[in-house]
């Protein structure tokens, strides 16, 4: 009895150590295992990886042929709509060389030129704006009579009418904008027909006033100079017709916003009126004698 007791603590030690001891073992084992399994992964990963490239390879060929499908069909459906569109505008091309034979049959026989109003001849000038001016909008161009400009031609950007000459010197020009209040010219629509007059009030949106149809000018219409007058040109684009409220329609101009630094003179030359060709009394009496003539009843 008193050498179990003297043995039990002995035991205790003995049994912790061999606890200890089998902990660590398994704690190695443990990490080995991590080791062994990370290189058994990395085995197999080598050996699966050739082996799903191989077996994709078919389904990658296969949706590589739908994709090619796919846009061989896209390609097919606009080489249609092109081929298509070429017939449409090889017709289109036709029937205007055969108006412009006509047209130009007809002028050779007529003897004259059913050309645009727009003259070909374009004076280039610099344009400054005017500040201490007489009139509200107006510019300067360092282009005057020496170079052929005159009272009533036509100014031009690149957006389109600028203005009209007012005032001719010797080396410049004094040009009147359509946002003037002073500025009032003929105008129509290119989609209708229908005239009127652009009228300026200082603003940026011009007013459209004595509308020939006021149903006739739509929101959006292109608004061109009309020739009625004779003062410019027919056909110089100058805007859209915009909402201006109730039953007032305005124009935005092409010309708006931007600086203008440089612009065209159109020199056009209006349709002068008969000159006066004073009778002498000699016709006058001829002319009455004939007028009496063709009342008097035949014999």
């Amino acid at each position: 009895m008193y050498r179990s007791e003297l043995n039990s603590p002995r035991a205790t030690h003995i049994t912790l150590l061999l606890a200890f001891a089998l902990s660590a073992i398994l704690f190695a084992a443990d990490r080995n295992s991590e080791g062994f399994l990370e290189r058994e992964k990395v085995g197999v990963g080598s050996v699966i990886s050739p082996i799903l490239t191989v077996i994709s390879h078919p389904f990658r060929g296969i949706e590589n042929f739908a994709g090619q499908f796919k846009d061989r069909n896209r390609a097919l459906a606009e080489n249609k709509a092109l081929k298509e569109e070429l017939y449409r505008l090889r017709e289109a091309k036709e029937r205007s060389d055969i108006v412009a034979m006509k047209l130009a049959r007809f002028e050779q026989i007529l003897g004259t030129d059913f050309g645009g109003d727009v003259p070909q001849q374009k004076i280039a000038a610099r344009a400054v704006s005017e500040i201490d001016g007489p009139f509200v909008r107006s510019a300067l161009i360092n282009a005057g009579r020496k170079r052929g400009v005159k009272v009533g031609h036509a100014v031009m950007t690149v957006d389109g009418l600028y203005g009209h000459v007012l005032r001719v010197g010797s080396n410049s020009s004094r040009v009147l904008r359509l946002e003037d209040l002073n500025s009032r010219i003929a105008v129509m629509s290119s989609e209708s027909g229908a005239t009127a007059i652009l009228a300026g009030d200082n603003s940026h949106q011009p007013v459209l006033t004595f509308a020939s149809d006021i149903a006739e000018w739509d929101i959006g219409s292109t608004v061109i100079t009309s020739g009625d007058g004779g003062v410019l040109p027919r056909g110089l684009p100058i805007g859209t017709v915009a909402n201006g409220g109730p039953s007032r329609l305005v124009v935005d101009l092409n010309v708006t916003g931007s600086p203008i630094d440089w612009v065209w003179v159109l020199p056009f030359t209006p349709i002068s009126p008969p000159e006066a060709d004073p009778v002498s009394s000699d016709g006058d009496s001829q002319i009455a004698e004939a007028i009496g003539a063709s009342g008097q009843e035949s014999p």
